[in-house]
């Protein structure tokens, strides 16, 4: 859990420090640093894999990345909808990608993880 609480800083920190940029720039940049960091991942789980520890499956790494890019997606919603409301749309959703990830992150990667379980009798 605190890695994720230390990704979701790290996410809401760069959307809220790019609060003077447009919301696209934002969620550009928020994408470089996700994506950048899931390769990062992938490979020392590479590295890993030559100490004995299980690789990173591919299907999950697509799939984690693919839920970051809608996670960006998402925030660029939020963004614009606080825009209505507020002043300074960044914070309000620096604080939501916090809080998302923070919370969200861990179970979504237990659930994509999660293998199949095994079949029972009458399956």
């Amino acid at each position: 859990m605190p890695a994720y609480a230390a990704a979701g800083a790290a996410v809401g920190g760069v959307w809220a420090f790019g609060g003077d940029t447009p919301a696209w720039e934002h969620a550009l940049r928020v994408l470089v640093v996700v994506l950048c960091v899931s390769v990062a991942v992938r490979l020392v789980g590479r590295r890993l894999t030559r100490t004995g520890r299980p690789p990173v499956d591919r299907g999950l790494f697509f799939a984690l990345v693919t839920a970051k890019v809608l996670l960006v997606a998402v925030a660029l919603f939020v963004d614009r909808l606080a825009g209505l409301w507020f002043s300074e749309p960044a914070l309000i959703t620096a604080g939501f990608l916090f809080v998302l990830v923070t919370v969200g992150g861990p179970a979504l990667h237990g659930r994509l993880a999660h293998e199949n379980p095994p079949c029972r009798a009458g399956c």
